[in-house]
């Protein structure tokens, strides 16, 4: 945001450096708080004065904004992650899990009891839907605001469904869902990664503050996040990705 003091204009840092990288990221564009990704839908919120600007790193290619970075879980779950939440992303409840527990299931049915955690699980129905499929699944999520955090090396497989995007931290999120597999396990994630952007960059979908998409992945940034700690990334789709140090013999 831009203030004026007398006669000089004081603007926010025109360069920044890449939370995933290190790289310089200049900025990129600015958005009103309530875009949403149901805009693709024709849901418009009522402009709400507040700009979020990103930067996109010239390296990496990851698009990420500072404005949140201080919010505590208090502040995500009032503004962002309140009873509205719903109205800009509706699937987020029982859609989106449903369609995902049959897939979960199907690969944890591939290995001897394998023990599942969902992170990021939100109200934890994917870790619900999968346990009555007889999976050991479990759900923690690190902005709620109660349960105990599971403990490390733990899991065979950890998902976390449309999570990276959400975290003002790319590199402590990493860190902390990856230190609960065992040295055997793998992660299996989804996050929209937008390896091109369109000439009116901040016009894209996806880059949401409303619904919390604060940062935004490449392939590359995902590769640079993830190689950071031993891990390599298989991009399955543009919005699937699977993370292991090697392939474990249930997954073969």
């Amino acid at each position: 945001m831009v203030h004026i003091e007398g006669d000089r204009l004081n603007p926010v840092a025109s360069i920044s450096s890449c939370k995933v990288c290190r790289g310089r990221a200049p900025l990129c564009g600015v958005v009103d708080f309530n875009k949403n990704c149901e805009e693709r839908r024709g849901h418009f919120l009522p402009l709400a004065a507040i700009p979020i600007y990103y930067h996109r790193c010239d390296d990496c290619g990851l698009v990420f904004t500072h404005a949140f970075d201080r919010w505590s879980k208090h502040a995500f779950a009032r503004h962002i992650y309140n009873a509205a939440y719903a109205d800009v992303d509706p699937d987020y409840i029982a859609t989106r899990p449903a369609a995902n527990a049959p897939a979960i299931a199907n690969i944890a049915a591939r290995g001897d009891r394998l023990k599942c955690l969902d992170y990021g699980g939100g109200n934890g129905q994917l870790a619900a839907l999968l346990r009555e499929r007889g999976v050991d699944a479990h759900s923690w999520d690190p902005m709620g605001q109660a349960g105990t955090e599971p403990s490390s090396d733990s899991f065979d497989l950890v998902t976390a469904f449309e999570v990276l995007e959400h975290t003002p931290e790319p590199r402590v999120t990493v860190a902390n869902a990856l230190s609960k597999l065992r040295p055997q396990g793998v992660m299996l994630f989804t996050t929209l990664t937008i390896d091109t952007l369109p000439p009116r960059a901040m016009d894209h979908w996806y880059i949401a503050p409303r619904n919390g998409h604060i940062t935004i992945h490449t392939c590359r940034s995902l590769d640079t996040l993830f190689e950071a700690f031993g891990y390599r990334v298989q991009h399955l789709d543009p919005n699937t990705h699977l993370a292991l140090r090697e392939v474990p013999d249930w997954l073969s």
